[in-house]
């Protein structure tokens, strides 16, 4: 079936290598009308877009997305955001019963606005020959985040994407097949084994030496977490199989907690900070 949109999809990779060459105007706001049509909770749009072109303001989002360099590169981030403010404005002209930001099914369900509006500006950017990647690391400074495009009450940081042309072409990565994802009717268990199975080959292209070094990281993250046996366990494990594997890796040396990242009173006091009321201690 020759079709653009499913081509498009199966094509999609992160790309994180961009030209230091700008948008043209008219092709930037084509993707960011697409994101402005894409379906949201009532149709109330509850998300703004920041764009972010400034050098300085990017070299920043560098540091609070754990030194990603290539976001200072790129022409454009673009910083989806929860929005009730637009809403809190016009309901002091028109007042209505209005108590979304004290339901925190409402900041789940903003959340899935941004993103649906931010997959809708990546397909369309990839339409265009721009390609993209989501940043999820701006939550962890969310605060700092906050205070660099100067967020207001009642608007919160969701997700980023960073914009631009490549420099060369970027292959989609191995993602597990419909039988894996999708289940008929209820929620069904794959046996192990077959699960397995399928884990290597979707990463069969990962390669990983056990190096002391990171077998250390790994040993102290699990330690930290789950104890010495379960340290143990995952340390015989890389030694046994002769490589680390790809969770292993990321969940035991990458995505860390890390000097000045927010813990959960840190979000609730932004939270409160901001005006919402969804988390009540």
């Amino acid at each position: 079936m020759n079709n653009e949109v499913f081509k498009i999809i199966n094509d999609r990779a992160s790309c994180r290598s961009f030209l230091e060459k700008e948008i043209p105007e008219d092709i930037l706001n084509k993707v960011l009308d697409a994101a402005c049509k894409a379906p949201s909770a009532g149709g109330f749009q509850s998300y703004s877009i920041i764009k972010v072109t400034d050098k300085k303001k990017k070299e920043i989002l560098v540091d609070l997305s754990r030194g990603q360099k290539f976001i200072a590169k790129a022409p454009v981030s673009l910083v989806f955001c929860i929005d009730y403010r637009r809403i809190k404005r016009i309901n002091e002209v028109q007042p209505s019963p209005f108590n979304e930001t004290n339901n925190f099914m409402n900041l789940w369900m903003s959340i899935l606005n941004t993103a649906l509006s931010a997959h809708t500006l990546c397909m369309a950017a990839e339409s265009l020959g721009l390609k993209s990647v989501y940043i999820g690391n701006i939550l962890n400074r969310v605060d700092k985040v906050s205070e660099l495009l100067n967020i207001p009450d009642f608007v919160c940081p969701s997700i980023m994407v960073t914009l631009g042309y490549p420099k060369s072409i970027t292959k989609q990565p191995l993602k597990y097949s419909r039988e894996v994802i999708v289940h008929d009717e209820e929620y069904k268990d794959i046996e192990v084994d077959k699960l397995i199975e399928v884990y290597k080959i979707k990463n069969k292209n990962w390669k990983m030496k056990n190096q002391e070094k990171w077998i250390n990281k790994i040993y102290e993250t699990a330690l930290k977490y789950h104890g010495k046996e379960y340290a143990e366990k995952c340390k015989n494990d890389i030694i046994k199989k002769g490589y680390i594997s790809t969770y292993q890796y990321w969940f035991g040396c990458y995505y860390l907690e890390e000097e000045g990242f927010m813990d959960f009173d840190d979000y609730v006091k932004f939270m409160k900070e901001k005006g919402f009321g969804w988390i009540k201690k």
